[in-house]
């Protein structure tokens, strides 16, 4: 056991060097994977100081660049790397007297941020499956990755990750509550994720940008949750207007003009437009106004987080155009791209691929023809009149305006237009 103790501290030092002076192709190294299973094999003060010194290095070299995926022996060592990544990770985190800030989650953030370049996509040929692979291994019943995350997010005396790790876990986190059906750690992430930021002195230590990331992120999870946890929406709408008052509150300019732009979107969050006219498309019998569903109408409200719109043509054709959930290999598996349908035949038109950042609403321009169908794609136009949306609580709209002027909001905003 010494010797093999000796052998693994030599190779540390070595491969600790080797990443400094950039000196060691990280990505094509088996003593990089040697030095990370070592890790595992021989805990102690040397391979925790090596993990938190080298970890997020490492990963970073290796996603950082681009690899063919025809590269079969490269992509075998990085893969195995990754996997002792997440290894790594997951063992910390079931540590329970580390309760210090988790220097590898770092790395993890790393492993899961979807736009590294070696990930790249399908169409690139880059290797997107890669990035799902380490969300299911951390997920999975033998490691509880998720699991262990939130207990040490929700643990009073654990420092938070960074903002950009956070926004990196939270994807992840999304990812994973759909492809491993996960349901409870999402909840007590999102949860902790929000106690945290409200319970912040000072956000202007984050910036903006990471700020919105999060935010929409959390808006993200939280929708889909409230599938199975009602209230859960609720809650996100009551952060999202206490996180908007500290904003609006800064010192900091750039904070306080960012709070102003995110009461625009609570706002625009509060209504759906009442219809979308769609137009240009090649089949005729796709033209025409689609009326919101009203199965989703409840007292006036729209009470549900997934919306249709639907239409009967004047062939008597019944058509919907409404978002769909993909979950193909090689995509994000949280992509929610809207689709114009028949609603008896289920036959697709045209659809739209979202950006995440835009899901929230019905897309207007970018539509695209299914594999076959009738050229052009349509363009779409919504109507002027809208219809509130509701939750747990009741009327957006209506908590919005009374958070508005028990908390002098308009006061806060007219003190502000010197700005």
């Amino acid at each position: 056991m010494s010797q093999s103790l000796a052998a693994a501290k030599a190779l540390w030092i070595e491969v600790g060097d080797g990443v400094d002076d950039k000196s060691l192709t990280v990505f094509s190294s088996n003593k990089v994977l040697s030095a990370l299973q070592c890790v595992i094999r021989c805990p102690c003060k040397e391979a925790q100081r090596f993990s938190d010194m080298y970890m997020k290095p490492i990963v970073n070299a290796i996603l950082d660049q681009q690899v063919d995926r025809n590269e079969k022996d490269t992509n075998k060592t990085i893969a195995a790397i990754l996997r002792t990544s997440i290894d790594i990770a997951t063992k910390e985190l079931t540590n329970p007297c580390n309760t210090k800030k988790c220097s590898t989650l770092e790395a993890l953030g790393s492993i899961f941020d979807k736009k590294k370049a070696y990930y790249g996509d399908s169409e690139s040929s880059g290797n997107p499956q890669v990035r799902v692979d380490m969300i299911m291994r951390f997920g999975h019943s033998s490691h509880k990755g998720f699991h262990l995350l939130a207990k040490r997010l929700n643990l009073a005396s654990s420092e938070f990750p960074n903002i950009d790790t956070l926004h990196f876990l939270l994807l992840a986190t999304i990812d994973a509550s759909f492809v491993l059906s996960l349901d409870e750690a999402p909840r007590r992430i999102s949860r902790a994720t929000m106690d945290h930021l409200l319970g912040e002195d000072d956000l202007t230590k984050y910036p903006t940008q990471y700020l919105y990331l999060v935010r929409h992120d959390l808006q993200r999870l939280c929708k889909k949750l409230s599938l199975s946890t009602p209230q859960l929406m609720s809650e996100f709408n009551q952060f999202w207007r206490s996180l908007t008052l500290k904003l609006i509150k800064s010192e900091s300019q750039q904070h306080k003009l960012f709070g102003l732009k995110e009461i625009e979107y609570l706002i625009d969050a509060c209504r759906l437009p009442e219809a979308y006219i769609v137009k240009g498309a090649g089949y005729e019998f796709v033209n025409g106004r689609y009326e919101i569903s009203p199965l989703v109408i409840s007292n006036g409200c729209v009470s549900a987080q997934t919306f249709t719109y639907e239409r009967t043509s004047d062939c008597g054709k019944k058509l919907i155009l409404q978002p769909c959930l993909m979950t193909e290999p090689g995509k994000s598996h949280c992509d929610v791209w809207f689709y114009l349908s028949s609603s008896t035949t289920g036959v697709d038109y045209y659809f739209h691929e979202t950006n995440p950042n835009e899901e929230q609403a019905v897309p207007l321009l970018g539509w695209r023809c299914i594999g076959g169908s009738k050229h052009p794609p349509p363009t779409l136009e919504q109507s002027s009149n809208t219809v509130p949306f509701k939750d747990e609580k009741g009327n957006l709209e209506k908590q919005l305006n009374k958070w508005a002027v028990e908390n002098d909001v308009y006061g806060i905003i007219l003190g502000s237009i010197h700005l």
